[in-house]
Formats: structure tokens, C-alpha cells, sequence
């Protein structure tokens, strides 16, 4: 081993211990030790995310979607596809859900509230559990039940870190809502999870102005095309501000290294993840077509 290689190790075991140690303190002071997931009661679920692909795959297999327990994300309750598919899991990650103020997040609760009638579980991270939003919607909506899980972020030895994300006490980082529920499905105990709408495909949608500011077209399979614009590409809630762009592909690539992450553990707990997405740029699952 030459010099340079040993000292690249030694830098690494020294980063990994640091990590270890500060995920193991996350953990003892953010986790609620004793959480566990609901248990999955059939071999496959799919996972809906909300990329404009979407739309193509829901036309094409209208009867696959009522065979599985479904899983969705964010403001999926906004679409009709919500009622007539009616997904047995719903996840929430953002804390701008709970904490923030939009005209579509107000939309989607409301949507919530008023067209559950099918038992939802409604997943959001164990810390969101006493806000109001969540406490209202489920007085006013017996069908809906809350379901938390803990979104304490493990960085250090990927030893430890599976033993932790097997007992519900922490989870890889999900800097986009699709990793969590890919995680949650995994721990749910489904054999094969199916995803599908993942397009992932955001940097074919940035411009960057004279004035330096990025921009971005976010679209999801429900909206029309023509419709949507270019908006500034802000920073995540609660920070203030746009991105740059060192940060935004910092970002996703931190979030499409997340995917390797989940796929590495699900083959520990004998989980295939399929990505059968009609547009895709997540590399780490093996691709398949609907049928």
C-alpha cells in the first residue's frame, strides 16, 4: 500500500468514526426507540412518484395499480388518481408541509380530509406528529392513520447504519420524498417494490439568468405542460434564497448516490427494487417495462 493510499484510509476510518458517533447522539436524542412500521401483508407494493412519466404509465396499465398496495408522495391527493386508485400509504416528508404556507399544500390537505374514505396510512416523520395540521386532519378524518417513522439521518460505518435503519432508528438521508418511501417500503417488509413515475430529470429543466439566478421547471404528471414556467429553484425550507448551481448538482448527486444506498440494503433483507419508470435517470435499480 503506497503512502498516499494509507493515508486515504486513515482519513476515511477517522471520518467514518466522527460520523458514527455524531448519527449514534441523532439517535439517542431525536429517535423514539420502539417505532415500527406497519407489516407489509402481501410480496409486492409500488411506489408512485410524481415525475411526468407518470401519466404514461397510469394510461397504459389502469388495472396493475388497483392490484397492489400503492405508495405516494407529497401532493398526489391533489390528482383524481388518489380516489380511484385509493394507495394504502401516503408519505410526507418535507417540513414545509406542516411548517410553510402554499396555496397546493393547503389544496392537498384539504383533499385529505375530505375524499379518504379507505384506510391511508399517512406517514410523516415522528417529529411532525404534534403539529396541528396533522393533528386536525386526523379528528376530522377517522380513516386517515397517522403513522410516523424516524427520519434520524445515519452517516458513519454502513455496518452500523443498517443495523440502526432495521430497527426503525434511523434512515439514509432523502433529499427527495421518492428515497424515503422507497426506505419505508423496504422495512415494511415487501419482497418487491415497483417504481414507477422516478423521471428524475430535473437538470434538463434549469436555466441560469444574466442575473446568475437558477432556474427550473418542476413538473409532475398532473399538471399540463404548457403550462408550466420556469421558476426560481429556491433552497430548501426553512433556509432563504435560490440555489447555485454547485449546490443544486451537489444535491442530486448526494440524492442519486442515496438510490445505490437503498438498493445495497434491500438485497440485505432479500427487497428487489424494479424501477419501472417510463423515464428514468436513477441508475441504481435494475429497469423493467409494466406488463
Amino acid at each position: 500500500m503506497t503512502a498516499e493510499a494509507a493515508y486515504k484510509n486513515l482519513v476515511n476510518f477517522i471520518s467514518q468514526s466522527v460520523n458514527t458517533f455524531l448519527s449514534v447522539l441523532k439517535i439517542l436524542v431525536q429517535s423514539k426507540f420502539g417505532l415500527h412500521l406497519p407489516k407489509a401483508k402481501s410480496e409486492r407494493c409500488i411506489v408512485l412518484a410524481n415525475g411526468p412519466s407518470l401519466k404514461a404509465s397510469l394510461e397504459k396499465h389502469p388495472e396493475l395499480f388497483k392490484q397492489y398496495p400503492l405508495i405516494c408522495v407529497n401532493t398526489f391527493a391533489l390528482t383524481p388518481e388518489f380516489e380511484t386508485l385509493k394507495p394504502k400509504y401516503y408519505v410526507i416528508l418535507d417540513p414545509f408541509f406542516w411548517k410553510g404556507t402554499n396555496e397546493a399544500i393547503a389544496a392537498t390537505f384539504k383533499s385529505l380530509q375530505e375524499k379518504t374514505n379507505w384506510p391511508l396510512n399517512l406517514m410523516v416523520p415522528k417529529r411532525a406528529m404534534n403539529q396541528p395540521i396533522f393533528i386536525e386532519l386526523q379528528k376530522k378524518n377517522s380513516s386517515i392513520i397517522l403513522t410516523p417513522f424516524n427520519y434520524t439521518v445515519f452517516k458513519g460505518f454502513p455496518s452500523l447504519a443498517e443495523r440502526f435503519y432495521k430497527s426503525d432508528l434511523a434512515m439514509p438521508q432523502s433529499l427527495n420524498v421518492t428515497i424515503a418511501a422507497l426506505f419505508l417500503g423496504i422495512n415494511m417488509k415487501y419482497k418487491e417494490i415497483y417504481l414507477v413515475g422516478a423521471d428524475h430529470t430535473w437538470h434538463e429543466n434549469l436555466h441560469m439568468s444574466d442575473e446568475n439566478i437558477l432556474y427550473t421547471k418542476v413538473a409532475h404528471f398532473f399538471e399540463n405542460e404548457k403550462e408550466i414556467k420556469f421558476v426560481p429553484f429556491l433552497k430548501a425550507y426553512p433556509d432563504k434564497g435560490t440555489q447555485k448551481a454547485h449546490e443544486f448538482f451537489d444535491i442530486w448527486s448526494r440524492t442519486f448516490s442515496a438510490y445505490f444506498i437503498l438498493n445495497h440494503y434491500a438485497a440485505k433483507l432479500n427487497c428487489k427494487i424494479y424501477n419501472a419508470s417510463e423515464i428514468s435517470f436513477i441508475d441504481a435499480f435494475e429497469r423493467i417495462k409494466l406488463k
